[in-house]
């Protein structure tokens, strides 16, 4: 038994529990660990392979899900017989697969800046490695409901993806795991709006998104202005005042669509009045590729300020992987929202989500997304810098005000005919209020650098010739 223990059981892929499950079931079906063996104590085995006991533990219950061993308190963890442990499962028929292949479906060929799209900068071979990985979870995790207890591995993940100056005072019992970044602002409004009046201050031009989930709500979103600095603080207090909002929603690090970003003087400055009216402050934090450019709302204001990210513009949107830094105490009550909604995300959504994040290449990848972001983005200030241009780095879109004798309509209506899909400025105003002469933006990873670069060619074209008739 003693000479199969050894570093050869971690020759596999992946982390480190999975590779012990792997060379455990292959010692099993070569005869090395025969029927009735019994696998050595945790400590033991996790002290020869020089790994922790909470791996060799996992590995254990692991096998023990999938039926390969039996544990038997007092005495240990046992080989199961033969007839009783898993049986091969069939691969999917070629007719099951050409049929996965048909429903399959491609956008048209246009030149799509309407919404950022990302690269492939080797974040698609991680998410493969994670599905496969995920494939592997026990019968029991793909055969009950998720449960918030199951998915504490997972927070922990999440917590330590937190960059380290951002992480101050959060702990793995304050996030909440979503289904992307959307359905994390639903549900804390949600949870919010359940608890105090049903008025939201937004920044002036906002994300639709918020607006429609209040709407949704049926709650009513106020607008506050905005400087250059981000939130007018006296507009804020006369807007909380006046309406008794119970929340505020913010963009601090990348207001979506103007790019802006709110200066720490600022922040201070509305967390000095949100305690001063009692609203809470949501900060929505989903756009941002690179570091912080100031505290967040959570750091400063603890007790009333909930964080909010998604991996949509880091990873892939086809993920659906969002989280919720909660306010101290509120992340029971969020949770109780979450169980209302859907119970929570399923199991191999939240094993994938922890395979991706514990993937030793990620942080590669992520650097590499921002570093390509970083290509586009330069090649929109070079070619529309001379417009009044709004844009960040580590942003993947950009906020062009339209010059003289333009109309967003008309620009979108042209730049369509052009096969350049682009959004109109009015998709960020609130019913009913000034619509702003702009447009958003969004970088296309999937663009190659030069014909980005043409089709901003003809953009440039298109602002320069407004035309009467068009400009009416």
């Amino acid at each position: 038994m003693g000479t199969i223990f050894s570093e050869q059981l971690m020759d596999g892929q992946g982390p480190k529990y999975r590779r012990l499950v792997d060379g455990l079931v292959a010692a099993i079906k070569s005869g090395d660990l025969p029927e009735g063996e019994k696998l050595p104590p945790v400590r033991e085995l996790a002290w020869d392979l020089k790994i922790t006991p909470g791996t060799v533990a996992r590995a254990y219950s692991i096998l023990g899900e999938e039926g390969w061993v039996s544990a038997e308190v007092g005495r240990g963890t046992f080989v199961r017989p033969e007839g009783a442990r898993p049986k091969a499962k069939p691969a999917p028929s070629d007719g099951y697969m050409k049929h996965q292949a048909h429903a399959l479906h491609s956008e048209p060929e246009t030149d799509f800046l309407f919404a950022p799209r990302l690269p492939d900068v080797g974040q698609v071979d991680i998410i493969r490695d994670a599905i496969r990985a995920a494939a592997d979870l026990p019968d029991t995790l793909l055969l009950r409901y998720p449960f918030h207890g199951s998915q504490s591995y997972l927070r922990e993940a999440l917590l330590a993806h937190i960059p380290e100056q951002e992480r101050s005072g959060i702990g793995a019992d304050d996030i909440v795991v979503t289904n992307g970044g959307q359905n994390a602002i639903m549900l804390s409004m949600q949870t919010l709006l359940a608890e105090g009046p049903r008025v939201v201050m937004v920044e002036e031009h906002s994300y639709p998104g918020l607006r429609r989930a209040v709407e949704l709500l049926g709650a009513k979103v106020v607008a506050v202005p905005m400087d250059d600095e981000g939130v007018d603080p006296q507009a804020l207090e006369h807007v909380a005042r006046s309406s008794g909002a119970s929340l505020f929603f913010t963009m601090p690090e990348a207001h979506n669509p103007t790019c802006r970003v709110t200066s720490e003087e600022r922040r201070h400055e509305v967390v000095q009045i949100a305690r001063k009216h009692g609203f809470h402050v949501v900060q929505d934090d989903c756009y941002r590729l690179g570091p912080a450019q100031a505290p967040s709302y959570r750091t400063l204001l603890p007790e009333q300020s909930w964080f909010i990210s998604s991996f949509s513009k880091t990873i892939s949107p086809a993920l659906r992987a969002g989280y919720v830094v909660t306010p101290a105490n509120w992340s029971g009550k969020l949770r109780r929202v979450v169980d209302v909604n859907y119970f929570g995300i399923s199991s191999p959504t939240a094993e994938i989500l922890y395979q991706v994040l514990a993937h030793p290449q990620l942080p590669k990848a992520i650097e590499d997304m921002r570093r390509r972001n970083r290509e586009y983005i330069e090649i929109a200030v070079n070619m529309l810098g001379r417009f009044d241009l709004g844009w960040s780095h580590d942003v993947p879109f950009f906020w062009l005000k339209l010059p003289l004798g333009w109309r967003v309509s008309s620009f979108c209506q042209v730049a369509e005919t052009k096969g350049i899909r682009v959004r109109p400025g009015d998709d960020f105003a609130l019913r009913g209020g000034p619509s702003p002469q702009a447009v958003r933006i969004s970088v296309n990873g999937q663009m190659p650098l030069e014909r980005f670069r043409r089709v901003l060619t003809e953009l440039v074209t298109l602002l320069d010739n407004p035309t009467d008739t068009l400009s009416v």
